[in-house]
């Protein structure tokens, strides 16, 4: 395969990657890992969640959500919008475990108001 690479461009072996796009890559004799630690690391930081403790439910079923119908909590959506956005992100490349607590953490975003920096702060307490 490296010939036909190398027959169409041009072409230099730079070795096993260690990260690409953000994304550490650990390779072994019998399996290749993804992360994102230092991604999820910066943003608990940035979050001011760093000493939060992880859990195995990202999102308690029972919490109870109020209607929001006016869209009333402007002066935090930008934020939480990032937030929801940087979460988004690592469901999306490597790990797809939290996807569904994103999911309805974004719909209670758009639709009711008791989803505070609390649900994000339980979706980073999954990662």
């Amino acid at each position: 395969m490296e010939d036909n690479v190398k027959s169409e461009w041009q072409m230099t072996k730079l070795g096993e990657p260690s990260k690409i796009i953000g994304i550490e890559i650990a390779i072994n004799e019998c399996s290749v890992t993804i992360s994102q630690k230092k991604y999820i690391e910066n943003i608990l930081e940035k979050e001011g969640l760093k000493r939060v403790n992880p859990v195995g439910m990202p999102l308690n079923p029972n919490t109870p959500l109020e209607s929001n119908p006016n869209r009333n909590e402007e002066d935090r959506s930008n934020s939480y919008a990032r937030l929801l956005g940087e979460l988004q992100f690592l469901a999306n490349t490597t790990r797809p475990d939290i996807a569904f607590t994103i999911k309805q953490i974004s719909f209670v975003r758009t639709v009711c108001s008791t989803a505070s920096k609390t649900g994000s702060a339980a979706a980073y307490n999954q990662v």
